[in-house]
């Protein structure tokens, strides 16, 4: 939509902007962690681990419904790529806590349908090309990354199997209606590599 000169057309940012649209009465939440890359001048990466984020993300999550009313809302999560991995183990850890934490097997409870956007379900492949001409030209120019992110995402990562084989019969016992998107082309900048490559089991 074309604006006067020297107007800036104002962003949109589609889960607080569009999705109140689609889904009048609802609530919104956004929860971001920290996984960015950070050059060894400018300060240490975080050290924590998918499912350190994971936890975090429930605890929080079951804070800010503790009020009777906010119970009683079903969740939609809508996961984008390592997200996706968080949301599982996030929902994976209050499967384990009906008897112990039974306010944090609630968030299991009020969930009603997951939707994955490009998330690598199956993790990432280390023998890529891509991969490692970025990660050598990482260390060369002095580039920190959470190596124990990266592992996590290992196709044969232990952790990563354990939820890949355990996510599928949660989804099952609870009745979810569970959506996972995948890239259909691929990124230019990569020489064409999908980021997340086709998987025929995608949970």
């Amino acid at each position: 939509m074309p604006g006067s000169e020297g107007q800036r057309l104002k962003e949109v940012y589609w889960p607080a902007d569009l999705a109140c649209q689609t889904i009048p009465n609802s609530r919104i939440l956004t929860y971001g962690y920290d996984t960015k890359v950070r050059h060894w001048l400018t300060g240490q990466v975080s050290k924590k681990t998918v499912y350190y984020h994971a936890w975090d993300m429930l605890c929080s999550l079951e804070a800010f419904r503790r009020d009777p009313n906010e119970e009683r809302r079903p969740i939609v999560f809508i996961a984008h790529s390592l997200g996706g991995i968080v949301v599982k183990e996030a929902l994976r850890r209050a499967r384990g806590c009906q008897r112990s934490k039974p306010h944090l097997y609630g968030i299991l409870e009020a969930t009603s349908s997951i939707i994955f956007f490009g998330t690598p379900h199956g993790g990432a492949d280390p023998r890529n090309f891509i991969y490692h001409i970025l990660a050598a030209s990482a260390q060369a120019l002095g580039v920190q990354v959470n190596q124990q992110i990266v592992d996590t995402l290992l196709p044969n990562s232990e952790r990563l199997t354990e939820l890949r084989e355990e996510f599928p019969a949660i989804c099952q016992e609870r009745n979810w209606l569970v959506y996972s998107f995948q890239e259909e082309y691929g990124v230019g900048l990569l020489l064409g590599t999908k980021v997340v490559e086709d998987q025929l089991r995608p949970l």
